[in-house]
């Protein structure tokens, strides 16, 4: 059966159902590059670049791994559109004084898609689509300055066709006023993929630009312990080769130092817009959960994290 024309025609809907594609942009490919896999910043209007320093620093901004002093891993699950699932495990290391080093992981399935060549009443066949994500990254401190930088190897398999190839990350985060503001940027999937069939799929170079303040905190006044501690972000992403720009935007806030309640906004997203989420942080043990109210009839998308740090 001739599935390879099939499989050019479904590309950009697979493309849209992994990722956060707008209509009628379809330049780039491995879509799941783009979109956050825990669930903090995805609750967050999917932005992190200035302030994220856990393990999914390795995702946002390798030079955040150089801002905790602690060692850390999360586990995050993502049900994203229809069947499409990401499962991502990240972890963040101290090297030294100075220094923090990532290792993650991240896997993404469509579930099985219907094949067709044609209109017809049952399909011809059944397919997935595959991708994944396996890389380290370290970051270093100089002063208020931190500077990161990332390898990773990519795979993508649709159908019987399969590709690999790599990409490098780099980033730098400024913490200013004792970490009350914090500004980021980072330049993202700077690399190539081998051909899929015939043709290489070109990777959404991702550039980032963010700024997050701690405006406020109140304390008990009784024992001085934290009542509430709120977060607010902004961030402008633009991606090659398509040439599009997106505002991230949201707030956090740390009640009693163990709720977190989360909201944010993105713009021209195809499917998303508002998002929310909420988290339960325990001692050295952290859930969090996001909640994407997709647009359009598509449903809803949740993200859960569960991370530790010791």
């Amino acid at each position: 059966m001739p599935f390879s024309p099939m499989i050019r025609r479904l590309l950009p809907v697979l493309l849209l159902l992994a990722g956060s594609l707008p209509a009628g942009a379809q330049d780039a490919g491995l879509a799941f590059l783009r979109i956050g896999s825990n669930a903090a910043a995805s609750a967050m209007g999917d932005g992190g670049v200035a302030y994220t320093r856990d393990a999914f620093a390795t995702y946002w901004n390798p030079a955040g791994l150089a801002a905790a002093a602690s060692n850390g891993a999360a586990l995050s699950h993502v049900i994203w559109l229809g069947n499409v699932r990401t499962y991502a495990l990240a972890g963040r290391f101290r090297a030294g004084r100075r220094g923090g080093v990532g290792l993650f992981v991240n896997a993404t399935s469509s579930g099985n898609l219907q094949a067709r060549e044609g209109p017809t009443a049952e399909p011809d066949g059944f397919f997935d689509a595959q991708f994944v994500s396996v890389g380290a990254a370290y970051g270093r401190r100089f002063g208020p300055l931190r500077l990161g930088a990332g390898v990773k190897y990519l795979s993508e398999r649709l159908y019987v066709n399969d590709a690999t190839g790599y990409a490098v990350d780099l980033g730098a985060q400024l913490g200013l006023w004792q970490e009350g503001l914090l500004l980021g940027a980072a330049w993202q999937n700077l690399g190539r993929m081998n051909a899929l069939e015939a043709t290489a799929t070109p990777l959404p170079r991702l550039l980032r630009a963010g700024v997050a303040v701690r405006p406020f905190r109140i304390l008990a006044a009784r024992d001085g312990a934290e009542v509430l501690h709120l977060l607010l972000n902004a961030e402008l992403s633009h991606v090659f080769p398509e040439e599009r720009t997106q505002l991230h935007a949201g707030g956090s806030a740390r009640v009693l130092d163990i709720i977190w309640l989360r909201a944010g906004v993105i713009t021209d997203d195809a499917v998303r817009r508002f998002t929310f989420g909420a988290g339960l942080d325990y001692s050295a043990l952290v859930f969090d959960y996001a909640f994407l109210p997709f647009d359009s009839g598509f449903g809803r998308g949740h993200v859960l994290t569960l991370s530790y740090a010791w």
